[in-house]
């Protein structure tokens, strides 16, 4: 016997002396907190979802350009990112800060499985009923957003074969545990049950906090994002009947009150530089649907240098959008200072007297902006464009300028005129087919109008969400080329089927057995140029074949 282990069996046999046996059995032995009440599953699970921005995702899209040298902060995570390169760094705003709180969450949200488990079996169940809602829908949302940082895209002809990312069910028992990737089906299959299943199980709010937790509008919402991004005509249907839960009936049910108030003279977007960046992440604003308060200096707004540019500014809000001026408000008149004010920050000190500590910002998940846009395009991809247009029309009405906007309302013509493809320039599209997602041929000329629809939708999806890193994942759905110049690396081209729409797998992570991305093997010269070629067509931007 050890000596340590004689002085702790001495020092209990002493205790056992000058207290009663039942004193001593009621002191805990270690500071661990014990899920026994439905109170600390509740706090648990405020743990549960990923503390983590994707500010890699921003640098990654056709959002951001290299602002030259004169811009502050030149940290080499997003001129990775920028650049399309693995992130070697592990700190905030980076792939593996991202992957490493996601299973943090996930982690959170398994324990607190674990413990409602007890109650159930105990015949409690219904004590932790919308506590087993929340935690299902944490761990399939965190997993959700894993697999469409870390993965390729999901297409069904290649899902079986593509890498997931590994589905952690259980809390962790043993240290430094092996997991295995699932294919990319097997991921999305996992995630859909738990989705599902807690989805009958939430509440329809909390009384604490309830922007920061899955109530069930905000499920709902994840759920029309979900069923849109995987794609084909029943998972759009699925998107659709979510987005409509959030939103009501398209027909009889306007939704522009839940949406940000842009053009509103009275608002608080088009008054003070503060206040906006404030009402924008604030728990206040009924347009956020679920909010993280996380670690995040995101576009630590005007300084870093790989981010909107004044082209990109021209390019997306200064021409406009039929011929209408945008509400958006950018800040900024160079490169190296050009911003959008949409994020707030708090200084949080690491110790009482500590003059260091970390950026805090209130990030927004989900929002009622994205629903809408959600159920727009879901309906263009069913054929339902009246209703599309009754959606983009809505949106529309809180984001054009008053001082140029007649409120009258788009038509469809107009979408067509602006978005469309001439016919006649219809064979030169269908060199870029490998361009396209795999549930629309746009260069059918059956789908030009599908086509217009689409593209109005990505232009509204791309202005909206600039500055939030949410672009990023429509580049990769619809399979988008960008290309990136910079001012100190040769220009590099993002072309369709590019490996490195996936991020690649952490280093540590892959250290502890988990099977890297495939990277690529040759992109044929070809492929650059053809992109290269139709960048300026402006795919999801405001430039198209018919308006440039």
């Amino acid at each position: 016997m050890n000596k340590r282990l004689k002085y702790w069996l001495c020092l209990a046999v002493l205790s056992l002396s000058f207290v009663s046996c039942d004193d001593f059995l009621d002191k805990d032995p270690d500071n661990r907190v014990y899920l026994d009440t439905p109170e600390f599953i509740e706090n648990l699970l405020a743990t549960a979802y990923p503390e983590a921005d994707f500010a890699f995702a921003e640098a990654m899209s056709d959002c951001s350009g290299d602002r030259g040298l004169s811009a502050i902060l030149d940290d080499p995570e997003l001129q990775q990112s920028y650049l399309w390169r693995d992130v070697v760094e592990t700190w905030q705003g980076t792939p593996a800060y991202y992957w490493n709180e996601a299973y943090k969450a996930i982690a959170a949200a398994n324990h607190a499985l674990e413990a409602i488990e007890e109650f159930e079996a105990n015949g409690r169940g219904d004590e932790v009923r919308n506590a087993r809602g929340e935690a299902l829908l944490c761990r399939a949302y965190a997993h959700f957003m894993l697999a469409n940082i870390f993965c390729m895209t999901y297409n069904p002809a290649t899902a079986e074969t593509e890498l997931g990312v590994p589905y952690i069910t259980e809390p962790e028992t043993t240290l430094n545990p092996t997991y295995e990737r699932e294919t990319l089906e097997e991921t999305y299959r996992l995630i859909e049950k738990d989705l599902t299943e807690g989805l009958e199980l939430l509440p329809a709010t909390y009384e604490n906090a309830p922007a920061y937790h899955f109530t069930r509008k905000a499920a709902y919402a994840f759920a029309s994002r979900f069923y849109l991004w995987k794609g084909g005509e029943a998972n759009f249907r699925e998107s659709l009947k979510y987005a409509n839960l959030v939103l009501g009936d398209v027909k009889t049910d306007n939704p522009a009150s839940m949406l940000r108030q842009l053009n509103d003279p009275s608002s608080d977007y088009l008054g003070d530089y503060y206040d906006a960046q404030m009402l924008y992440t604030s728990s206040a604003e009924p347009a956020n649907l679920l909010l993280v308060a996380a670690a995040s200096n995101m576009y630590y707004q005007p300084y870093w240098r790989y981010g909107m540019t004044v082209a990109i500014r021209t390019s997306i809000y200064k021409g406009g959008i039929f011929g209408y001026g945008w509400a958006y408000q950018t800040s900024g008149g160079y490169d190296y200072l050009i911003h959008r004010p949409i994020w707030s920050y708090y200084f949080q000190q690491d110790g009482l007297n500590a003059n260091y500590g970390v950026l805090i910002s209130s990030i927004p998940l989900l929002t009622m902006e994205e629903v809408l846009l959600n159920r727009a395009e879901a309906n263009v991809m069913l054929g339902n464009y009246d209703d599309a247009l009754i959606d983009i029309n809505t949106f529309l009405s809180t984001r054009l300028s008053r001082n140029s906007w007649d409120g009258k309302a788009i038509t469809s013509a107009e979408v067509q005129s602006y978005f469309g493809i001439d016919t006649k320039a219809l064979p030169a599209w269908r060199e870029y087919i490998e361009y396209f997602p795999y549930f629309c041929d746009f260069t059918d000329e059956a789908n030009l109008e599908k086509f217009a629809y689409t593209n109005t939708i990505l232009a509204l999806r791309k202005a909206e969400f600039l500055g939030t890193g949410l672009r990023w994942f429509d580049v990769r759905r619809y399979d988008i080329p960008i290309v990136h110049t910079s001012v100190t690396h040769p220009t590099d081209t993002l072309v369709a089927g590019d490996r490195r729409r996936a991020c690649q797998i952490p280093d540590q992570a892959k250290g502890n057995g988990i099977k890297p991305n495939p990277t690529n093997d040759n992109i044929p010269e070809s492929a650059k140029q053809a992109a290269i070629q139709m960048h300026p067509m402006g795919w999801g931007g405001v430039i198209s074949p018919n308006n440039k």
